[in-house]
């Protein structure tokens, strides 16, 4: 079935950092502008860089998918706190799933007929960049649905680094 391009939904995926809530704050605005639907996208994946990322201080006894699910609703709570008025973000359909995430968001934005995949990017370079990667440069180079890549405006001082 082809869904009309005003209903295709806005995807977004986000690892709660600065840069997703300045690409969670794009999308909301970019809905208005297209009246579709807004995705929320978590893909669980402990990386490399930060073992641990899903462990909540010494309590490791927790599933990864409940600490993942935790701060999920607390990044959303921040966001709805932060921001009452944009009813985009608060009508969203919020999804988490386990995987490594280039893969799965761009699995998820075929699946859901997305229109976009939006995604914030901190912009790392150097020898981090290299060993690493970019998940938002992955998807876009390999996604067949167009990508936004948004980073956090220059004078926000809050990094995740």
């Amino acid at each position: 079935m082809t869904t009309n391009h005003e209903t295709k939904p806005i995807l977004v995926a986000i690892d709660f950092s600065v840069d997703s809530e300045a690409a969670l704050l794009w999308a909301n605005n970019y809905t208005k502008c297209t009246n579709s639907p807004l995705i929320i996208l978590h893909v669980i994946h402990d990386p490399a860089d930060a073992p641990g990322f899903y462990q909540n201080g010494s309590d490791w006894s927790k599933p990864m998918i409940d600490v993942a699910t935790s701060m999920t609703d607390d990044f959303m709570k921040s966001m709805y706190e932060k921001h009452p008025s944009l009813t985009g973000i608060h009508e969203a359909e919020i999804h988490l799933f386990k995987g490594l995430p280039p893969g799965r968001i761009i699995e998820f934005a075929e699946k859901s007929h997305a229109q976009i995949i939006v995604m914030g990017s901190c912009g790392k370079s150097g020898i981090k960049h290299i060993l690493l990667g970019s998940v938002a440069e992955r998807v876009a180079q390999l996604s067949t649905v167009p990508v936004v890549i948004v980073k956090k405006p220059l004078d926000d001082e809050n990094t995740n680094e």
